[in-house]
């Protein structure tokens, strides 16, 4: 049997059939997202645009976990934590292997037809520090709240976290079709306009969430 390029069928636009291509949104596509409302950065400063994504910087209070509990999601025991605020003239020093929650200093808004992901700069990665452990979607439905973060140091020197210092990028993508659940409505962090700590909410699988 021949093969020829003609036996394969082309792509057709996600409107009319069943190829539907997710795209990370370009610089463009971001200035419109901005200008439509359907994404919404507050401060927004133009020269935060990449060519495909957005820079993020470090907002000024920290929650930093001490040592002396263990953490058991069954019975919602969480870390105690002390609270850090940072300025020009008081950073904090990360020091190696040290964890605090943070969080940007801008507040996002995502509309209900994207979506947003969130992860370190390169340039910070080089020593060491990471921004995200795990949670790197920002769910639709996110309003005008900061995003917290998850620094830590994995570098073997320390690391000075000063407010406002460029800390992450964010890639904004499109969903397929726009989602019916917004996050604000009934996610357990939204009532956490800043850094937040650790809630622990509807943790296990129950009887009537089995297939």
């Amino acid at each position: 049997m021949r093969f020829c390029a003609e036996m394969i069928p082309e792509p057709k636009p996600a409107n009319e059939g069943r190829f539907h291509f997710l795209m990370m949104y370009s610089s463009e596509d971001i200035r419109k997202a901005i200008e439509e409302g359907t994404l919404v950065i507050s401060p927004f400063g133009a020269n935060t645009i990449r060519p495909s994504g957005l820079t993020l910087h470090l907002g000024a209070n920290l929650l930093r976990p001490l040592p002396g509990k263990t953490v058991d999601v069954r019975n919602k025991i969480i870390p105690d934590y002390s609270e850090i605020t940072i300025t020009d003239d008081s950073p904090h020093v990360l020091g190696p292997n040290e964890f605090v929650l943070g969080h940007t200093y801008e507040a996002v808004t995502v509309g209900d037809s994207l979506g947003f992901f969130i992860e370190g700069r390169s340039t910070l990665a080089r020593v060491g520090l990471t921004i995200v452990q795990t949670a790197m979607l920002v769910y639709p439905g996110h309003r005008n709240r900061t995003i917290t973060l998850e620094l830590a140091n994995h570098g073997p020197n320390p690391i000075l976290l000063y407010p406002k210092m460029k800390i992450a990028r964010a890639a904004i993508f499109e969903l397929k079709t726009p989602s019916k659940v917004s996050y604000d409505d009934t996610g357990k962090y939204r009532q956490q306009v800043s850094v937040g700590r650790p809630v622990f909410e509807n943790e296990f699988l129950t009887e009537d969430e089995k297939v």
